[in-house]
C-alpha cells in the first residue's frame, strides 16, 4: 500500500485529506502562550478570530520528530510505502524532523521530499500524488514525477494588509506605514523554497490583474489544474477566479484556504493562485 503524508501548512482541512485518503501532521500555533495543533485544536475559521484577538504576534513551530515517528512506525509495522510531502525546509524545521524520525524508525520505504513550497502549491503536489496512486503507478515512479514537478509548482499572492508582515519582521515599520498609506499590495511568491516579494501594486484591482497576468506570461501547464486560495476572503478569491476565467481556459482546481501557518505572516485578506509550469 502506498500512503501519502503531508502537513497542515498545505491548507488542507481534516475532512479534505480524509476524503482523498491522505494523512496529515499538524504544525503547532502559539497564541499568547497557549498552543494549538492546526486542524485539530483550531479550525481555519477559529484561527482568524484568534489572530484578530491575540495580544501578541502568534508563532508557529515545526511538526516534531515524535509525531512523525508515530506515522512511520505504523507504516513500518504494516509494510506500507509512505511518501512524505512537507513544507519547504527553508521555511520550517518540519522536513528535518521527518528525516530524523525516519532515521530513528529505521525504515527505508519512507520517501521524504522537500517540496520547496507551502500552502496551495503543496495541495497541488499532494493531489498529483493521489492521482498517480489512483492510476496504480509504482512508488518509485510517483516519487520521480513529484521530484520533477516540485520546481514547477508556482504561487503568486497579494496581501491586504502589511500589519502582519511587519509584526513577523518581514518588512520594516517605516515600509509598512508608507505602504499602508498608499494602498501598497506586495505580490508574494516562493523562490528556492523561500518567501519573496516579486512585485508591488497600488490597490487590490491592480494586484489582482497582476496575478491573473501570470497565467499568460508564464509557461503554464494547463493540462493540470489551476488552484485559488485565500485567507478568510472567499468572495474576493472567487472574484479573482472569475476574472481569470474570462481571460484563460483552465481546469479549475478549486478554492482553498491558505494555511494558518502561512496566514500568521500574510494576515487576513490575502488571495493567491497556484499552478504548474511546463
Amino acid at each position: 500500500m502506498i500512503r501519502i503524508l503531508t502537513d497542515t501548512s498545505s491548507g488542507f482541512a481534516p475532512a479534505d485529506v480524509k476524503k482523498i485518503g491522505v494523512e496529515m501532521a499538524s504544525l503547532p500555533i502559539n497564541f499568547d502562550g497557549e498552543e494549538f495543533l492546526d486542524g485539530i485544536d483550531i479550525s481555519h475559521e477559529e484561527f482568524y478570530v484568534k489572530q484578530k484577538q491575540a495580544k501578541e504576534f502568534p508563532k508557529t513551530s515545526a511538526v516534531n520528530q515524535t509525531a512523525f515517528e508515530e506515522f512511520f512506525l505504523d507504516a513500518k509495522n504494516k509494510g506500507d510505502d509512505m511518501i512524505v510531502l512537507t513544507i519547504s525546509k527553508e521555511l520550517s524545521l518540519t522536513n528535518s524532523q521527518a528525516i530524523a524520525a525516519k532515521n530513528a524508525v529505521g525504515y527505508d520505504r519512507i520517501y521524504i521530499l522537500n517540496t520547496l513550497t507551502a500552502a496551495t502549491p503543496l495541495i497541488a503536489l499532494v493531489l498529483e500524488a493521489v492521482r498517480m496512486r489512483n492510476e496504480k503507478m509504482k512508488v518509485s515512479e510517483i516519487v520521480a514525477e513529484l521530484e520533477r514537478l516540485i520546481p514547477k509548482a508556482k504561487l503568486f499572492a497579494y496581501v491586504d494588509t502589511l500589519k502582519y508582515l511587519k509584526a513577523g519582521g518581514r518588512i520594516s515599520g517605516t515600509s509598512a506605514t508608507i505602504g499602508t498609506m498608499i494602498g501598497l499590495k506586495p505580490i508574494m511568491t516562493l523562490i528556492d523554497g523561500k518567501v519573496a516579494a516579486c512585485h508591488k501594486c497600488i490597490g487590490a484591482r491592480k494586484a489582482q490583474g497582476y496575478i491573473v497576468s501570470q497565467l499568460k506570461t508564464r509557461d503554464v501547464d494547463f493540462s493540470r489544474p489551476v488552484y485559488f486560495a485565500h485567507t478568510n476572503v472567499a468572495d474576493e478569491c472567487e472574484a479573482l477566479k472569475a476574472q481569470a476565467k474570462k481571460e484563460h481556459n483552465f481546469i479549475d482546481g478549486g478554492t482553498w484556504w491558505i494555511s494558518a501557518t502561512v496566514a500568521v505572516h500574510a494576515g487576513p485578506g490575502a488571495v493567491a493562485v497556484a499552478f504548474f509550469e511546463k
